[in-house]
């Protein structure tokens, strides 16, 4: 796929209400800060029938939001691994989606897919109600792969395509997770290189 900032453009216009995924690294270095913000403020701004969806993460996530927050708070999807994840720091207009939520059938199908996308992580993931330490981040990747995938049972629709701030490996950790996810769904993601550029020049 061209990934340029048109053929994103097209894709996103051609639905009615497409959900766009906007996601990352925790660590954002300053001067790149503000890039990320200015990004999710365009998108906001340039499809105003889009839904936006994040993790509600530090870093990457809360810039993102920010941005999408300062046009429309109400079009922002934040998909958390608790209820009470990070609360303090959501916009009240903003929709919430717990993993909690969803039922065990739904979690199932979450479990398998995400053991599919990282199956390095398989034993967090199938010995999670077991083993109270693994929970924790198991109910993270979990979460990830909701991001993508959604659920139909609480009204998640899928991503139709993630944007993604790394400031490393992109591969590594929950971000690689979530792209990885996006790619066995085959949902397009935009990389630091892909995007970086769409703000200033459009293209």
């Amino acid at each position: 796929m061209n990934k340029n900032y048109e053929n994103f453009k097209q894709a996103v216009a051609a639905l009615s209400q497409p959900v766009i995924l906007l996601a990352g690294s925790r660590k954002v270095p300053v001067n790149q800060q503000e890039k990320l913000v200015r990004l999710s403020t365009f998108l906001a701004n340039e499809f105003p029938k889009a839904i936006f969806r994040s993790g509600n993460a530090d870093g990457s996530d809360a810039l993102f939001a920010q941005g999408i927050n300062a046009v429309a708070p109400e079009r922002l999807q934040l998909v958390v691994p608790t209820p009470g994840h990070r609360k303090a720091h959501r916009n009240p207009d903003n929709m919430v989606f717990p993993l909690n939520n969803v039922s065990a059938s739904s979690e199932n199908v979450l479990a398998n897919l995400t053991n599919a996308a990282t199956p390095e992580n398989q034993r967090i993931i199938d010995k999670r109600h077991e083993v109270p330490q693994l929970m924790s981040k198991a109910r993270y990747l979990l979460r990830d792969t909701l991001m993508v995938h959604g659920d139909q049972g609480i009204g998640l629709a899928p991503a139709i395509a993630g944007i993604f701030f790394t400031s490393g490996d992109p591969m590594s950790g929950g971000t690689g997770h979530t792209i990885r996810v996006c790619r066995n769904h085959k949902v397009p993601d935009f990389l630091v290189q892909d995007w970086w550029r769409w703000v200033d020049a459009g293209n």
